[in-house]
């Protein structure tokens, strides 16, 4: 069973002077399968948050169904087995930590016998043990980040919705939070969240979803990726002038100069020697020839290059249709 289960999501909103409608979510389709990691990655404004508070049920869809473990989103069963971190999380500064995650075990329907017991233990995992009797309001906003974080998976909920969960890290809080996530994966919990942050959500993430204009453009997992790069050839060479590589499209995706060295990125393996004989032919010295692989931050930056899909598109019919022109399916 899938964790969490998207089919033809819709969802418009009024302008705050207009009474003119603005479509956020064109028919979002895609699932979150049970014990993974999915990245939910998009441009600001391509509709990220909006989908995850539909998920949640904290806003209805104007079409389309959205199941948590098999049931309807919003509802109270579906509720109690998720955690969630919202990308501004909101915190009552005259609580201190202790008393806010007792406050949230509370809500959450943590047993009180067991309660103490949780606190003790979120503490501990995202590092704030020594802060358990401080006001919150003294916080700086990694520390409010990973307090947010702790309220999340105080409930050990079998879900855990994500949104930014990076956001106001510095390198070391980064890090922990990195390593929450990936033993909460290694326990069985399923983990989805957005951001911005692709080389942490490449590290994490077992599949990747791309959502863009309000439709989810490409999902992805990482034994993809390593595919999309197969073949391609990076040559760092020095000495190379203008124009050495001229009339080599065909052999040659892009030639990048970086101070003395010049990286050029062969298409395939096949035209490294043709490659490698024009630069000699040139006078330049090749340094080193290494494998390459795509990106995340690659595919991404490809997918929101594309042309803007169309407000509407035309059905064989002549009627209007909301599935955009030229989907990039799964």
């Amino acid at each position: 069973m899938n964790a969490i289960s998207v089919s033809g999501v819709t969802k418009s909103f009024r302008g705050d002077m207009s009474l003119k409608k603005r479509e956020v979510l064109r028919g979002v389709t895609f699932e979150a399968r049970s014990g993974e990691a999915l990245g939910f990655l998009g441009s600001n404004g391509a509709g990220k948050t909006t989908s995850i508070k539909i998920i949640l049920g904290l806003i209805r869809a104007d079409g389309g169904t959205v199941e948590l473990f098999g049931r309807p989103a919003g509802c109270r069963d579906a509720a109690s087995r998720t955690g969630y971190l919202p990308e501004m999380p909101y915190f009552y500064p005259h609580l201190t930590l202790a008393e806010f995650l007792e406050f949230c075990g509370r809500l959450s329907g943590v047993p009180a016998r067991d309660l103490a017991r949780r606190i003790d233990r979120v503490l501990e995992t995202v590092d704030l043990a020594p802060h358990r009797g401080l006001r919150l309001k003294g916080f700086s906003k990694g520390m409010l980040q990973r307090a947010g974080l702790a309220q999340a998976i105080l409930h050990d909920p079998d879900l855990l919705v994500l949104d930014e969960p990076f956001s106001g890290l510095d390198p070391v809080g980064r890090r922990l939070v990195r390593d929450v996530l990936v033993d909460l994966k290694a326990r069985g919990k399923t983990i989805f969240f957005s951001s911005h942050i692709l080389p942490d959500m490449e590290a994490l993430c077992d599949r990747v979803a791309i959502i863009r204009d309000g439709v989810i453009a490409k999902t992805l997992g990482l034994d993809e990726l390593v595919r999309l790069g197969e073949g391609r050839i990076e040559i760092t060479a020095r000495g190379v002038r203008p124009g050495t590589l001229a009339g080599l499209d065909e052999c040659v995706s892009s030639a990048a100069p970086r101070g003395e060295e010049t990286f050029v990125v062969v298409r395939e393996q096949r035209f490294v020697r043709s490659v490698i004989e024009r630069l000699y032919e040139r006078g330049a010295d090749v340094i080193s020839v290494a494998g390459v692989r795509r990106s995340l931050e690659d595919i991404f930056m490809q997918e929101i290059a594309r042309p803007a899909w169309p407000a509407r598109a035309e059905t064989p019919g002549g009627e209007r249709s909301s599935e955009p022109a030229a989907f990039v399916g799964f």
